[in-house]
């Protein structure tokens, strides 16, 4: 099956997306992805082009046919955050990224949507290569990013597979609220609409009644969603979904009460896909809201082969899951083993019980983070939750730390429905209690996020907000004021987490906010508020144990004057170069 398949069958005038910014037909598609394909660089060897793209689905579709018409695999993002785009981006097999931001970069997707008419439509079917098709990445909720490749036939071979599980055709419309980058979004709201025939949704709607309105203005037949936006639902009015006939959740559990509130508010049962992006589709379910076990059963999608094996790890031989990742001889023999856990049925079915790298001891007692996390997600209040283990005081053994939405639980009430279920040992020895929790468009939740909310590190430790600062000492030249104090910066600063992975920086506003104004108002109490900033240049990068030198100074003389006080700052490596300069104006004190 090669990419171009896609549309290989479709009339010229048939939609293909629809929205806000108006409807696309195939015709409109592939010349658009002519377009882009003409502006790409030539293809070599395993070469990539990465697209972010955020704000318009069939941007993303027109990207994806043009890169790989043009004889590129693309890459994938783990999430939109700059760090992960510059890191995949920065690798050697990334020849071009198209994007939808105002970054400045090259192949801006409006710039190449807006080239004009000269480049030639692309014509259907194009043989995709042997190789990679796409590259995904993912950071999951733990761990470093990885990269996980997927052929021809593992793409489009699932996209072709699940097309069929739902029965989409032509008269489908779909409306998704996850983003294309994301391989789930990907799937369902492009690669199946264009091989079955469908037409989907340009726009991404998140809150509720943005969802209900776009699905019932556009006359939706599949929504493709996520858990936490599922739980939302449940504030609409009834039936506010009436067209509907799919309903489609995945990346991370479903619990069945917000399963069967959707079905028992809006008429319709929601099918959840579990899988992950390094295996493709593994199983599916649609609970009937019955209180049974069976209920919470999994069924294998077709052509998918699950079994129990290391300590009752799931193993997937599985079409989906890319063929070098499980093939030694050049033939299909190893199944890819995950860290999920399960108890396999004798009809081939089977019930998930959590994550391998999910259990932990506590207190000498092996505790299932992902139970303590769904009893608290069934009690009536909590909208949402997230539960993470961290090691112990003194290395030996795990304990727990919590979060919670809305803002309003009572923790005390939590902690009573986990005493029913857990020793006092094995409940979060920290639960805070937020607005809502910093999940990812697609819903799920880094675990790097859910720690900063604690104040910890990925080990546990607290993260260090502390500075080391030595003696100030003051001066008078002529009518110049000059403050001089030395800076410690640990090597475990808060500021430099996220600036950048595997190039540490203290961001421009972290120097401005903790080093820069803390020492004005040292030197220079008597000054007003601060007006305006300028001449400022960061120069030399200030990296993790920097030892540094401050130097603040200000004419006193020309604040008598002007009714302002202009501070010249200057930060210095002690004994070595000067890493940023500026002046600061601030509106004169009573004293001044």
């Amino acid at each position: 099956m090669s990419a171009l398949d896609l549309l290989s069958h479709a009339e010229p005038d048939r939609v293909v997306a629809f929205g806000d910014a108006g409807e696309k037909t195939v015709c409109d598609l592939l010349a658009d992805a002519g377009r882009i394909a003409a502006a790409l660089p030539s293809a070599t060897s395993g070469s990539h082009v990465l697209l972010v793209l955020e704000h318009d689905r069939y941007a993303m579709a027109a990207a994806f046919l043009g890169a790989t018409a043009a004889g590129h695999a693309i890459a994938l993002p783990p999430n939109a955050r700059r760090d992960a785009i510059l890191g995949v981006r920065d690798r050697e097999e990334t020849v071009a990224a198209i994007h939808d931001s105002d970054a400045g970069m090259r192949f801006r997707i409006q710039d190449l949507l807006e080239a004009g008419e000269s480049a030639e439509p692309l014509v259907a079917p194009i043989e995709a290569g042997a190789g990679v098709l796409a590259t995904v990445f993912t950071s999951g909720s733990t761990g470093p990013m990885t990269a996980w490749p997927k052929g021809a036939a593992e793409l489009l071979g699932e996209a072709e597979m699940q097309g069929r599980l739902f029965g989409i055709g032509p008269q489908d419309r779909i409306v998704g609220t996850v983003a294309a980058g994301h391989i789930y979004g990907l799937l369902f709201t492009v690669l199946i609409p264009l091989l079955r025939g469908a037409a989907f949704c340009r726009d991404t709607p998140l809150h509720a009644e943005a969802v209900a309105r776009c699905v019932s203005t556009h006359e939706a037949t599949m929504l493709v969603t996520v858990p936490v936006q599922l739980r939302a639902f449940a504030a609409l009015a009834p039936n506010s979904f009436p067209t509907l006939c799919h309903v489609v959740s995945s990346t991370g559990p479903l619990p069945p009460g917000i399963s069967d509130a959707f079905r028992e508010r809006h008429g319709q049962s929601v099918t959840e896909i579990f899988g992950s992006t390094e295996t493709g589709g593994i199983a599916y379910r649609e609970r009937s809201g019955a209180s049974s076990a069976a209920d919470d059963l999994w069924t294998p999608l077709d052509g998918v082969r699950v079994a129990s094996g290391t300590e009752g790890r799931l193993q997937v031989d599985s079409p989906f899951v890319y063929s070098p990742l499980v093939c030694s001889t050049g033939e299909r023999r190893e199944m890819f083993e995950t860290q999920d856990l399960v108890q396999m049925e004798e009809d081939g079915r089977f019930s998930h019980l959590g994550r391998a790298d999910g259990v932990v001891k506590i207190g000498g007692r092996r505790v299932q983070v992902g139970e303590v996390e769904e009893c608290i997600r069934q009690h009536e209040d909590v909208a949402d939750a997230a539960v993470v283990a961290i090691p112990a005081a003194g290395g030996r053994g795990h304990q727990l730390v919590a979060a919670l939405a809305p803002e309003d639980v009572s923790v005390e009430a939590i902690r009573k429905v986990l005493l029913k279920r857990f020793e006092p040992s094995c409940l979060p020895r920290r639960m805070i209690c937020l607005p809502a929790l910093p999940r990812e468009d697609n819903g799920k939740l880094l675990r790097t996020r859910l720690l900063r909310l604690f104040d910890l590190r990925e080990d546990g430790r607290p993260i260090n907000w502390k500075l080391v600062w030595g003696e100030a000492t003051r001066v008078r030249e002529a009518s110049r004021e000059i403050f001089r104090v030395d800076v410690d910066l640990p090597e475990d600063y808060a500021w430099f987490e996220g600036h950048f992975e595997d190039y540490p920086v203290l961001a421009g506003a972290a120097q401005l906010k903790e080093l820069i104004l803390p020492s004005v108002t040292d030197a220079f109490p008597e000054l007003g508020r601060l007006e305006s900033m300028n001449r400022v240049k960061f120069l030399e990068r200030i990296v993790p144990g920097a030892a540094l030198r401050m130097e603040l100074s200000r004419d006193l003389e020309q604040a008598r004057d002007r009714g302002q006080a202009r501070v010249r700052f200057q930060i210095e490596v002690r004994g070595g170069e000067t890493c940023s300069v500026g002046h600061l104006v601030f509106a004169q004190g009573e004293s001044g």
